[in-house]
């Protein structure tokens, strides 16, 4: 679920939670249902009433399809499908997998990975880290690439053909400079 999705599911949330204090109020008497009584019966003709309601109607499908994994991609990549079977993994489990091994490289900490899948056989990683202060960044982010292009291809057989490192912090002296 990406983060429009987040997003929009944080406002239905809301919504939905006033709606349930508001059924609360009424029900215990709370609330004096005068108000709701004259808006419900000046419903039928209102297109506002229509359009909010379409609008929350839509909201509702969107969240749904979301929540099913129709948007944002799978969640999981097939590393073989035979006769024999289907052999897939997690998104996340190949990212945990993908930093494991780029914290491995002496002077990365921190590792967060994005994975995308081009095809059936080549992935593409987005590697985001911190470097320790005193080591070479190209040297580095040449030995991050070198292992996890090597470590994957010989786990999952999977190509990665493109890997982009990107150090967001430098540790020095003690404090992290941004």
């Amino acid at each position: 679920m990406g983060i429009p999705d987040r997003i929009i599911l944080t406002l239905y949330t809301f919504l939905m939670a006033v709606f349930a204090l508001l059924m609360v109020g009424l029900t215990l008497s709370l609330l004096p249902d005068g108000p709701l009584v004259a808006m419900i019966s000046s419903l039928p003709g209102d297109w506002r009433f229509t359009i909010g309601g379409v609008i929350v109607f839509l909201i509702s499908i969107r969240l749904l399809l979301a929540g099913l994994g129709v948007f944002g991609g799978s969640s999981t990549l097939v590393l073989s499908d035979t006769e024999n079977g289907k052999t897939s993994v997690s998104k996340r489990a190949l990212e945990d997998y993908i930093a494991d091994i780029a914290q491995e490289v002496y002077g990365i900490y921190r590792v967060k990975v994005v994975v995308t899948m081009e095809d059936r056989t080549t992935i593409h990683a987005n590697i985001h880290a911190c470097l320790e202060p005193g080591v070479n960044v190209f040297e580095t982010t040449e030995e991050v690439k070198d292992n996890v292009k090597e470590t994957i291809k010989k786990v999952t057989g999977l190509d990665v053909k493109n890997i982009e490192v990107y150090f967001k912090k430098i540790k020095s002296s003690g404090k992290e400079q941004g």
